[in-house]
């Protein structure tokens, strides 16, 4: 069986870097034509399957579109940094960003950006909450794509994303560690595919202590607040959900596992409004560490995203598209960390 031809192969033989490869073979205008021309010509002898990229060329413009719900354009803390870690990424490979917020109140003929229907890309990276047929005309003009932390769940589309499943498992091992048996989760978990593995976390946790915690039941789970392609929303009911499980009399709550932070924040407002103190009556974990999750008294114990490296490797996986379109869909998971701070009380 003839061995696979990978990058790495044709970067040793040239005596080149990997990353000047893909560049090369993705036809970036930033590397010199006689270079590209020594890697395309050693690729071929090689046996790597070029011949038709070569032709067609994935790299023409050297702009990447960013499509993103308008809403969340206003969210510096999360999907900012985000960016951040896109526009670094991009600018350090000679690309340029055409950022783009989507009104998804509009049909996709009226809100789709110029840059995508008059193909002034050559790739792109949908952010959030994106509508089903901005998506679909995506990939219907075939353009290469990466979702980041999308509620997407095409499995032939790359996607890059936190680990958001083990960030709440250990989160909640942490609870369990601390001596709590009564650990609610904080947040509607259908909202959005990042709560649905949080959730899931929760859960796994809470079934891996065994008999010792009380199975997840509907009581445990506080309703209210969540996530939309219109940002954070916090129902009338969720104050009222909050407190039931807060003020039972019998197994009362004794730690909240929140879907993110700013539901934690919430959470935490609702809790001095009973006159409670975190963490000596309730403890608090939350989940993204946003900046004010430090500045609050008592400071927020949090899952850490690491925000600017999900963009980073979002145009990572992008530009390994270009090199090989044929290669396996990847969806990438980014580790999380916990933070441990001030909202944990140990029983």
């Amino acid at each position: 069986m003839m061995k696979k031809i990978t990058l790495q192969m044709i970067a040793e033989r040239v005596g080149v870097s990997k990353a000047l490869v893909s560049k090369a073979l993705s036809h970036d205008p930033a590397v010199k034509d006689d270079t590209k021309e020594t890697i395309w010509r050693t690729a071929e002898e090689m046996g790597y399957k070029v011949k038709s990229l070569r032709k067609q060329p994935a790299v023409r413009t050297g702009n990447i579109a960013v499509l993103m719900p308008r809403a969340y354009l206003s969210d510096f803390e999360y999907w900012g940094k985000i960016l951040h870690g896109v526009d670094q990424e991009l600018t350090n490979n000679g690309f340029s960003m055409l950022l783009s917020g989507i009104d998804i109140e509009l049909h996709p003929a009226e809100g789709i950006p110029h840059s995508i229907s008059e193909d002034k890309v050559d790739g792109a990276l949908v952010l959030g909450h994106m509508p089903e047929p901005y998506v679909q005309i995506l990939t219907g003009k075939r353009l290469p794509l990466v979702m980041v932390d999308s509620n997407h769940l095409d499995p032939a589309v790359d996607h890059v994303l936190a680990n958001n499943f083990l960030g709440t498992y250990h989160a909640v091992r942490h609870l369990i560690a601390a001596g709590h048996r009564r650990i609610a989760f904080v947040g509607d978990h259908e909202t959005a595919w990042s709560f649905r593995e949080r959730k899931r976390g929760y859960a796994e946790a809470i079934s891996d202590a065994g008999d010792r915690l009380p199975a997840p039941s509907s009581e445990l789970l506080i309703k209210g607040m969540g996530v939309s392609g219109n940002g954070n929303y916090v129902n009338p009911e969720f104050a009222d959900n909050l407190r039931r499980a807060l003020m039972a009399e019998e197994e009362a709550v004794t730690a909240l596992m929140c879907s993110n932070d700013m539901i934690a924040f919430e959470a935490l407002k609702v809790v001095a409004d009973l006159g409670l103190r975190c963490p000596e009556d309730i403890s608090v974990i939350g989940f993204d560490d946003l900046t004010l999750a430090e500045m609050l008294s008592p400071r927020l114990t949090t899952v850490k995203v690491p925000k600017e490296s999900i963009g980073k490797r979002a145009v990572q996986v992008l530009f390994s598209r270009f090199a090989e379109p044929d290669r396996d869909t990847e969806h990438v998971l980014i580790s999380t960390e916990l933070i441990e701070r001030a909202s944990v009380k140990k029983l």
